[in-house]
């Protein structure tokens, strides 16, 4: 899942990152490649804080487009991963999924932070617990 986001250059502080749909993501560096870098940061952090913080997803509306300064930077797979397995939980407590996923809660648990990195087989199941379809698609 791709973010756009915004460069500018800075006469003070190289080059500026910002994210149209995150307001409160900032970064910056003496080089375009670095402030790209550490906007990557910026969004990585700043999603998994929401994530611990039990916060729904802001998902990503502004399309990349360099011709107007917007370059996609991509959210970490193991953040969306666990964001949407918490967004499809909603409402269901964790103990209970994992009871029906056939796993413990504290793996479940795992799997509902960066930390956690479910196989294939495993997304199946928590899906089917969830009473949802996993879906992979190559776009």
């Amino acid at each position: 899942m791709n973010y756009a986001a915004k460069i500018e250059k800075d006469k003070d502080m190289g080059f500026v990152v910002s994210f149209p749909d995150l307001p409160n993501v900032n970064a910056f560096g003496d080089t375009q490649e670095e402030a790209i870098k550490q906007a990557k940061d910026a969004l990585d952090g700043a999603m998994e804080c929401d994530l611990d913080l039990g916060n729904t997803m802001i998902l990503p509306k502004t399309m990349p487009d360099s011709d107007k300064g917007l370059y996609p930077v991509e959210l970490s797979p193991r953040i969306e991963i666990a964001y949407k397995l918490f967004e499809a939980r909603r409402g269901q407590k964790k103990s209970e999924v994992a009871r029906r996923a056939n796993i413990t809660p504290q793996a479940y648990q795992r799997f509902e932070t960066p930390k956690g990195s479910p196989s294939v087989e495993t997304l199946y199941k928590l899906a089917h617990a969830l009473g949802k379809q996993l879906v992979v698609e190559f776009v």
